[in-house]
């Protein structure tokens, strides 16, 4: 039985290496150089967009928050000395320029997030292609007909007379098929480098990918300060619409 299962083995064994060996090609361009350098690349712009967001954010509040402090505090003095409406136009050109900016960072932060999103789906489609090469380690059973291969080869090497092979024709047989056995081990030496490399890199491919997962936290904090922001400005300029109408109902009636 275990000569025939050697004769097949033997017969796909051309196919296999063959196939083993486009599997380390194939390895070989999974997060070669180039990956890593874009990467690298990527995450530093992501981060100095970060970096300019916040920084942006912090601009875009204080301006805020001058536009309102002069409007809630100045608009009574305005009314006793006639110069509301002079007043209230000069806050919409402020805050129309303000809302320019306001929906120009609220782009900028989905533009980011997508740029993110983008980056981990390109390692998660990275890891789906060396999960399947990770978990293709040898069996039990593999391991046996190794071990039973390699002891049969050593028997051959050195001259020893293997115990397991009882006759003079299975020795003969055992010299006419050590090329085939070499090719075997070497299949399956091939095969679980290629497991543990794809493991291996398929780890730090995750790990990669759990570290830009830490960022969107703090780049939906950025989005929901630029939300808060801009329902800020509206609140200023619809009651600055508020007064201008009302103006514009007292000079009717004074008209």
């Amino acid at each position: 039985m275990e000569t025939d299962t050697h004769q097949v083995e033997d017969n796909i064994a051309p196919a296999s290496i063959s196939y083993v060996l486009k599997e380390g090609e194939q390895m070989a361009q999974i997060w070669n150089p180039q990956d890593r350098a874009e990467y690298e690349q990527s995450v530093r712009e992501i981060l100095d967009r970060m970096v300019g967001l916040r920084q942006g954010f912090e601009q875009l509040r204080a301006q805020t928050d001058a536009i309102w402090e002069r409007f809630s505090t100045l608009t009574l003095e305005r009314i006793f000395s006639r110069q509301l409406r002079e007043f209230l136009e000069g806050i919409e050109a402020e805050l129309q320029e303000l809302d320019q900016r306001l929906i120009g960072a609220d782009c900028e932060v989905d533009r980011l997030r997508t740029q993110i999103q983008e980056r981990r789906r390109v390692l998660e489609e990275k890891i789906a292609v060396l999960e399947p090469l990770a978990h293709r380690t040898s069996t039990q059973s593999h391991i046996s007909m190794m071990l039973s291969r390699v002891a049969g080869l050593e028997a051959h090497l050195l001259g020893k007379k293997d115990v397991a092979l009882e006759d003079c024709e299975t020795q003969d047989t055992r010299h006419a098929t050590a090329p085939g056995d070499l090719l075997y081990l070497r299949i399956r030496l091939l095969t679980t480098r290629i497991a543990i490399i794809a493991s291996n890199r398929s780890k730090h491919l995750s790990e990669l990918d759990a570290g830009l997962a830490t960022l969107l936290p703090e780049v939906e904090r950025i989005k929901t300060d630029m939300t808060t922001l801009l329902t800020r400005a509206d609140c200023i300029k619809d009651l600055s619409r508020y007064w201008l109408a009302y103006l514009d109902i007292t000079q009717g009636e004074a008209d």
